[in-house]
């Protein structure tokens, strides 16, 4: 088991001298013996999020227990949204636990997954994780790149010099563009002054500073995007952003993020690529399960 965590199946297959098919049903097997024996019956808080299976628009939808410390996948299942909860609601019921127990749920501004949470927790708070509001913003900016970039020539090196962060070291072609950018007006410089005026927002220490903070940012950011056919993006940002307002503030409550979730859509990407891809999408859940669930544990009790 640890050897498939760590290589392609088909790779192990040939080191134990058995063929990756018969390999795959027996992982498979103790995968499922594992996830069997899961007992939700204290779970409280749950994190979503979606992650690629295969190239196109093909995904599946995970969920952590957030306050489990190690290993916290409990659930995977194909696709994405409403579907996705129901299924989720049916396996928590059949491992003991209760959807009516469940207090916080953490996850993107997708309407899908936003609709079908407030259906199946009725009693959940829900909290949009800060990640998926500087993903928000970060697409934005990308997209008035492309618009203006169709009008004008961007100085070279504009990509990665507005969609880094501040805090991320450039290069120095990469900080001449940003000046040049600046310097010129182009708008990929007024939608670039709007994502970073997003970190000012984050580092408030409450909610009351926050909500004052936001207060400002949309003005702002209102005015840097006015006017001008090329900012529509962000626009459209900042009116996402203040649909899911409630939302986002109550991050300043929660104890909890989605960023291990990210972490670990990092590790399930990385597993795909090693393997060149699955063969099906119940091979690669077999595998998220096995990078992110306590199979270990589970299959040793």
């Amino acid at each position: 088991m640890s050897l498939v965590r760590e290589m392609p199946v088909n790779a192990v297959a040939r080191h134990v001298e058995v063929t990756d098919k018969r390999l795959w049903r027996i992982v498979r097997h103790y995968v499922s013996k594992a996830i069997a024996a899961l007992d939700l019956k204290s779970l409280r808080a749950i994190g979503l999020d979606e992650t690629a299976s295969k190239r196109g628009h093909n995904y599946i939808t995970v969920f952590i227990d957030l306050n489990r410390s190690d290993k916290p996948m409990i659930f995977a299942t194909p696709g994405k949204g409403k579907d996705c909860l129901t299924k989720f609601c049916t396996f928590i019921e059949a491992h003991e636990g209760c959807p009516e127990n469940i207090v916080e749920v953490v996850c993107d501004m997708s309407p899908a997954f936003l609709s079908a949470v407030e259906q199946e927790f009725k009693f959940a708070s829900v909290t949009v994780d800060w990640f998926h509001v500087v993903q928000l913003f970060t697409k934005a900016v990308d997209d008035v790149r492309k618009l203006e970039a169709r009008q004008t020539k961007l100085p070279d090196h504009t990509r990665w010099a507005v969609l880094k962060g501040a805090e991320k070291e450039r290069t120095q072609h990469q900080e001449n563009a940003l000046l040049e950018l600046v310097e010129q007006g182009f708008a990929t410089a007024k939608a670039y002054r709007v994502k970073e005026l997003l970190r000012w927002v984050r580092r408030a220490e409450s909610k009351q500073a926050a909500k004052w903070r936001i207060t400002h940012f949309l003005k702002h950011a209102a005015e840097y995007a006015a006017d001008c056919p090329l900012l529509e993006p962000v626009r459209s940002a900042l009116a996402s952003f203040e649909r899911h307002l409630p939302r986002i503030l109550h991050r300043w409550h929660s104890l909890h993020t989605n960023a291990r979730l990210e972490g670990y859509n990092g590790l399930f990407q990385a597993a795909r690529a090693r393997a060149r891809g699955y063969r099906n999408v119940e091979n690669f859940i077999t595998m998220v399960y096995l990078i992110a669930a306590p199979i270990q544990v589970l299959v040793t009790s």
